[in-house]
């Protein structure tokens, strides 16, 4: 399944490997293409099997991870469309081997989208992560001299969750607000629901006070017997977004494009905005 991301200019998978964790991954696209490549042989073996979904296991990719230091044009990049940077059962010595790699890659801007906000939290804040962080970065050494992190969070990551019902929302974005990080968004894909972001709390606004969020992408389902994402919902987003002044994204409606419009409009508008950084 090729579904083309619209908000990002590259994607980088540097891990393998996935599990479900809420109704978002129901048809998981990652899921999907990982077992319709899991023969002997091919690159999802092991990590998928077809007709059952993911095995369970997760790994990092020591031959994929050095793929950003050798693009020299600055992209943004989303980090793993195929698994989730911060899934329970990654040691954060592996995580640090990503970090490291987009801390000698400041050219580029990262994008890591979790549905685990909780143990991203705990990596970001915890004191030790630059340190190891700078040990990893000496493995590219051959690559790229390795150099001391400078500024913590890292300038060039952007970390966000996935909100694709208003149960997710109330749980993953208090913990993305409290999470150290240089910009943060929510991906409200698939959207499954009207979600309330909260303008002058998670939003910028009136009563707002400490980390709001920088920028909101939203998008419909893909797969065979999606839910429909209803125009409304994706107006409730646009207008939210509005008020508070925060960036809005819309990607596309999924499988199910409202009639008589196109599938990345919404009333015959696109909305490609990005965060000013």
């Amino acid at each position: 399944m090729d579904v083309k991301i619209e908000w990002t200019e590259a994607t980088w998978n540097p891990i393998y490997g996935c599990t479900r964790k809420s109704l978002a991954c129901k048809h998981c696209y990652a899921e999907t293409t990982t077992a319709e490549n899991a023969a002997p042989g091919q690159w999802g073996h092991g990590y998928a099997e077809a007709g059952v979904g993911w095995t369970g296991k997760v790994e990092v990719q020591g031959d994929k991870l050095p793929q950003p230091l050798t693009w020299t044009e600055p992209k943004r990049i989303f980090v793993n469309s195929i698994a989730d940077v911060f899934h329970e059962s990654l040691p954060k010595e592996q995580i640090d081997r990503v970090f490291a790699v987009m801390a000698l890659a400041p050219q580029h801007i990262f994008q890591i989208l979790t549905k685990r906000p909780k143990q991203m939290q705990d990596y970001m804040a915890d004191a030790g992560t630059p340190a190891r962080i700078e040990a990893a970065m000496s493995d590219f050494a051959m690559i790229k001299p390795s150099r001391k992190i400078d500024q913590w969070p890292l300038r060039n990551v952007w970390l966000g969750v996935t909100a694709e019902n208003q149960k997710e929302a109330d749980r993953r974005i208090p913990l993305l607000l409290e999470t150290p990080a240089a910009v943060r968004w929510v991906a409200a894909e698939p959207l499954l629901d009207k979600v309330d972001l909260k303008v002058g709390a998670w939003l910028p606004g009136e009563g707002a006070s400490g980390a709001t969020l920088d920028w909101i992408v939203g998008g419909g389902e893909f797969g065979k017997d999606v839910k429909v994402c209803q125009e409304d919902w994706a107006r409730d987003l646009r207008d939210q977004c509005a008020k508070a002044g925060t960036p809005f994204f819309w990607n596309h409606f999924g499988a199910h494009a409202p009639a008589g419009e196109a599938a990345r409009q919404i009333d015959g508008v696109m909305h490609e905005a990005l965060p000013k950084v």
